[in-house]
């Protein structure tokens, strides 16, 4: 069924929005899965549903003191997130989505977004309502209306007019996740969201075709623009479960993909890495991944073994490596940055360890190399590779800074105009701008971009860089107690540079084997796959490494808890220099 886009799709994305929603009426759907007592419980809509109660919301806030307000949404995983999202972007309202608070840490994020917005609207559902309205104003100055939308936000359809929309016009604040700083409101534009989906529609191309399912969280980039707006641009299904429910079995995930006969699904490395762990023979037999056309993966680094490992696992099932599409974007460039074409194998390139240190490629398959995987190339974007410091662009085979320009570019940090002029309006050295200046590492190889790195996660020791998601991807692979993406690898200055391999550990894994032994056997092998001196270990609890809401390990953060003594360790072996800083707060040693 093909769809002619009318003359105001271009206006604005939700023109083009409500145009998907009329024209596929009730032959489209959004359908949320979760766990019930008999296995797993669906809700459905369809577009003239979704429509309809978007239009509802909008016809409330235009009657209401909110019209034009930014307003923060706290919701679950569910439908009532979307259709109230699309509800702000029928009235013109600045939606602001984020994680329910849940612990004192959540909370004060809540905080530090209500502060730095200055809204004072609170959306919700009356399940959360109670509580909501409880806690938030204790840490808030703001006077906060917190309201329920599936109580008392009713409005009628009909009354609801189309408000005056641009491409300029803020769509919604995409709050960064911090994990290297305190995050800060992204301002996607309906411009920037027209774009960057046309973007993935020109690499999936699917059509109207689109069968989709996901478990992201909503309130990330790649949850909302990838999972829940991308079906709604290209007029596709979508299937959906919370990220909770995924966690818990990682098979719920497979078996959606099969049973719905989605051709696009997305998902961070890790979560491919916990389907082939977790996943039995016989949950296998009973999967058919045929249908699948593009599976994206992004996010978090790409790993040629997790490609090469879930592609054997899943084979059986219908699974073929060209099915993986690995990715590279970020909230400030909308999402999506580049990406590998559809149905072409990945291209995973071999290079020299110690090469990759001084920031150059040098190709080489012996025991010294590490594989790097390729992200694709940008369609519309113009992509630069910029030595950080002096701005210069940096030759082919040369790692840099990644500089991003385009359309899909956002428009900036919500009053955030000095950082805006560093991050947003960046210039090369000999005045060519402006950029993003995204602060990942990634290097051109035959018009391929290789992401490398995180510029602030980076450790420099004895001139060499170290990354340090290599080094945890290493010691997850030591010992079965010691999963991947629960570990924390930083560097502490105190005669020098040292490095503290941070942790968590699976006890009832560990066997006969001591945490003593534990410690040392991780801190002799980094040592010797690094030609590094022996790093300090800290093994913690399961829980203890802190993650940012799309699931980055905050390295930074780790780093600064490590040295308020405000880890709780379960053993610790550590350098004696290293030993001698956890006396000092973390705010004195940084300014030494």
């Amino acid at each position: 069924m093909g769809v002619e886009v009318n003359e105001l799709a271009n206006s604005s994305f939700t023109h083009h929005v409500r145009d998907r929603l009329l024209a596929y009426g009730d032959d489209r759907f959004y359908t949320f899965v979760k766990d019930g007592v008999d296995g797993l419980v669906e809700d459905r809509v369809s577009y003239r549903g979704l429509d309809s109660a978007a239009r509802s919301l909008a016809a409330w806030f235009t009657s209401s003191v909110h019209a034009g307000k930014p307003a923060l949404l706290l919701f679950p995983a569910g439908l009532d997130f979307l259709q109230t999202f699309l509800g702000c972007l029928y009235a013109g309202v600045i939606a602001v989505p984020a994680p329910v608070p849940t612990d004192p840490r959540s909370y004060r994020r809540v905080a530090n977004i209500v502060a730095d917005t200055g809204l004072e609207l609170v959306l919700t559902t009356s399940s959360l309502l109670d509580e909501l309205r409880e806690k938030l104003p204790e840490l808030s100055e703001t006077r906060l209306d917190v309201r329920a939308v599936d109580q008392d936000c009713a409005g009628t359809a009909d009354d609801w007019r189309m408000p005056s929309l641009g491409l300029e016009s803020v769509a919604f604040l995409q709050y960064t996740s911090g994990s290297t700083s305190e995050p800060k409101g992204v301002m996607v534009t309906q411009g920037n969201l027209l774009h960057n989906e046309g973007e993935i529609a020109s690499r999936m191309s699917l059509g109207d075709e689109l069968v989709m399912t996901g478990w992201l969280p909503h309130f990330h980039d790649m949850g909302l623009i990838g999972m829940l707006l991308y079906p709604l641009y290209a007029g596709g299904d979508c299937t959906f479960m919370a990220p909770g429910t995924f966690l818990k079995r990682p098979v719920r995930w497979l078996q959606v993909v099969s049973q719905t006969r989605a051709n696009l699904t997305v998902a961070p490395n890790f979560a491919y890495d916990m389907c082939v762990r977790t996943i039995t023979d016989e949950q296998l037999s009973a999967l058919d991944l045929s249908s699948l056309k593009a599976v994206l993966n992004g996010a978090e680094p790409v790993r040629a073994k997790t490609l090469a490992d879930f592609s054997a696992r899943f084979a059986p099932a219908g699974f073929r490596p060209e099915m993986f599409v690995p990715c590279y974007g970020m909230a400030e460039v909308t999402l999506l940055a580049t990406s590998v074409d559809v149905g072409a194998r990945p291209q995973v390139t071999k290079v020299d360890r110690m090469a990759l240190e001084r920031d150059e490629i040098r190709l080489d398959d012996g025991e010294q190399s590490t594989s790097l995987v390729s992200c694709g190339v940008p369609s519309t974007l113009d992509i630069r590779i910029v030595e950080p410091a002096t701005r210069v662009e940096r030759a082919v085979g040369q790692v840099g800074e990644i500089w991003l320009r385009g359309g899909s570019v956002a428009a900036g940090y919500w009053n955030r105009p000095d950082t805006n002029r560093e991050i947003f309006q960046a210039h090369t050295a000999d005045g060519d701008g402006p950029f993003l200046r995204t602060g990942d590492l990634g290097v051109l190889l035959d018009g391929q971009l290789y992401v490398t790195g995180r510029l602030k996660d980076v450790l420099i020791l004895r001139g060499r860089n170290l990354y340090p998601q290599d080094i945890e991807y290493v010691v997850s692979e030591l010992h079965p107690a010691l999963a991947a993406g629960t570990g924390a690898v930083f560097s502490v200055q105190a005669d020098g540079e040292h490095v503290v391999v941070l942790h968590e550990i699976k006890r009832g894994l560990l066997g006969e084997l001591s945490m003593d032994e534990l410690s040392g056997r991780i801190s002799v092998h980094v040592a010797r796959t690094f030609d590094i001196p022996a790093p300090s270990v800290v093994l913690t609890n399961r829980g203890v490494v802190q993650k940012t809401t799309s699931g980055k390990v905050q390295r930074r953060l780790m780093r600064d808890l490590f040295l308020s003594n405000g880890v709780k360790a379960l053993h610790e072996s550590l350098r004696p220099a290293v030993h001698g800083l956890k006396a000092i707060p973390a705010t004195a040693e940084g300014q030494r």
